[in-house]
């Protein structure tokens, strides 16, 4: 077991935690549409089971390989008075900064309340896609999550074990598809959730619950409405997760300086010989193997990937300060000891504040040691293969258990304000090798495709009896191709057809079209 002397500790905490009344919860759903099998926790994290101590982010979906560890929100600004205030989540080893469920009048939420809304949301677009092709809609033939939605004056709404969820008309909670305008969610009106991607998880938290005790700090009266997407393609979107968070102010303050950040513990298989690395141009942190074999041998320790190793990236898609297609920088890139006794791991408020702004816990700034010394915003910027740039392959480092904290620009908060944040998990195919023969070639791909497809949502596939539908019998070949592509078809009406062809990062191909009859070619 990964850490197992740490999570020895972490059992403790959660007995006390249990004797108070203030239990964390520990429901959990996956994106799993995809290659990738990836757990949400309604505290915000992710990528993990806190009561195994396993890795629940599997790749590919089914090898009982993992490619993450732990993962988890971290936000940080400063009041009028520039006192900090701060709400993340690690390990849960002190506890919760985050609970599910929204905060009320006063911005705060009670056990109770969170109780009630620790759940996940899980549609599958397919799902929406027959129930909108019913002639009528009641409780029994409408899916649960469609009639339960968390959406403004849902009669139906429901959240934990059934429990009833009062939803004021008018509330900006879950999104859903208005048909008729009023404001109201209603279902068996045939009104349905407005979701990304081909599945989608919708769950919501905040950082002034029952507790706030993971950075020990002031919170921030902040709520999270998450939504976590993929799409099922068999093309490269396959290998990707979205994570959109609307972060909203629900607290009197006015923040300056405020960042937000995705902390990973990204462990490919065997935990204990990865390296790390920055790509800039995708606001990118990356996981590479610091060997060429992952583990002893293929297979030891169990499921580790052997000589055949993913490499993968969590790229920033959209930021506060994005307009049209300019895009801001990263504020910083951090990593962190793997061990929880050190002082460079974080244990209090100042400590995430120092991570999240290219300092390790302790305020020390992140240098360069190669070529030069120099303070530094993005350690490791280097493509591996390259050995005249900065990496931990090129420097010869000693490969072991990496973390790494990636951070927005600072912004401003005020009360009431929303801000969105969408964060991307990428990864390769398991023919990817690691240090001194790893390149970031194949993960930048990927990171193409999501951000393409993030600003180019691909349409919905057409949906019959739960299956994608042929439209008009067509037949594509060859398929992958390079050159000539043959679309046939039965449709008699093929001359008012329209035809768009897509790339695999999910751009619109501009071709020429040629033929007659019911055989057309694209070249």
């Amino acid at each position: 077991m990964k850490k197992a002397a740490t999570f020895i500790f972490l059992s403790g905490m959660f007995a006390v935690s249990g004797a108070i009344g203030q239990t964390p919860f520990i429901t959990s759903d996956s994106v799993d549409i995809n290659r990738i099998n990836a757990r949400v926790m309604v505290h915000g994290d992710m990528w993990w089971d806190p009561v195994t101590m396993k890795a629940k982010c599997e790749f590919p979906k089914g090898s009982r390989k993992n490619i993450g560890f732990a993962s988890g929100l971290w936000m940080g600004g400063y009041d009028a008075g520039n006192n900090p205030h701060v709400a993340a989540q690690t390990y849960r080893q002190t506890g919760n900064d985050f609970w599910p469920g929204p905060l009320d009048a006063s911005d705060t939420l009670t056990y109770a309340t969170s109780q009630k809304w620790a759940k996940i949301w899980k549609v599958n677009r397919s799902d929406i896609q027959s129930f909108r092709a019913l002639p009528t809609h009641t409780t029994t033939n409408t899916p649960p999550a469609i009639l339960t939605w968390p959406a403004s004056g849902n009669a139906n709404a429901a959240g934990n074990g059934g429990a009833a969820l009062t939803i004021a008309t008018g509330t900006n909670m879950a999104p859903f598809v208005d048909l008729n305008s009023n404001g109201i969610y209603e279902p068996l009106s045939g009104e349905f959730p407005d979701i990304e991607g081909d599945q989608a998880l919708w769950y919501i938290f905040s950082d002034n619950g029952p507790t706030h005790t993971e950075t020990q700090g002031r919170p921030l009266g902040v709520e999270i409405h998450a939504m976590a997407y993929a799409y099922s393609r068999n093309t490269l979107i396959d290998d990707v997760i979205y994570y959109e968070y609307n972060i909203i102010n629900r607290s009197a303050n006015t923040y300056h300086d405020f960042r937000f950040a995705q902390f990973a513990d990204i462990d490919l298989g065997y935990y204990h010989d990865d390296f790390l690395g920055f790509d800039s141009v995708h606001r990118m942190g990356i996981i590479y193997n610091g060997t060429s074999n992952d583990g002893s041998s293929a297979g030891f320790p169990v499921n580790s990937y052997g000589v055949s190793i993913p490499i993968v990236g969590v790229s920033m898609v959209a930021l506060p300060g994005d307009a049209g297609s300019s895009y801001v920088p990263t504020g910083s890139f951090t990593f962190f000891s793997a061990d929880l006794s050190s002082a460079a791991f974080p244990s209090h408020d100042t400590d995430y504040i120092n991570l999240m702004r290219s300092k390790t816990a302790t305020g020390v700034p992140i240098m360069n040691y190669f070529p030069g010394y120099g303070t530094v915003r993005y350690p490791f910027p280097g493509d591996p293969s390259d050995t005249g740039r900065w990496s931990e392959c090129g420097i010869g480092n000693l490969p072991g258990d990496r973390k790494f904290v990636i951070s927005s620009n600072d912004f401003n908060l005020a009360p009431g304000e929303t801000k969105r944040i969408v964060v991307a998990l990428v990864t390769t195919d398991t023919g990817q090798r690691g240090c001194p023969n790893a390149t970031f070639h194949d993960v930048k791909v990927v990171a193409d495709t999501a951000w393409a497809i993030y600003y180019n949502p691909l349409p919905p596939l057409a949906i019959e009896n739960g299956l994608a539908k042929n439209e008009s019998g067509l037949k594509v070949y060859p398929n992958p191709t390079n050159d000539i592509l043959f679309i046939e078809t039965t449709d008699n009406n093929v001359a008012n057809d329209h035809l768009a062809i897509y790339n695999t990062i999910g751009q619109m191909i501009n071709v020429p079209i040629t033929g007659s009859g019911k055989k057309k070619e694209a070249s």
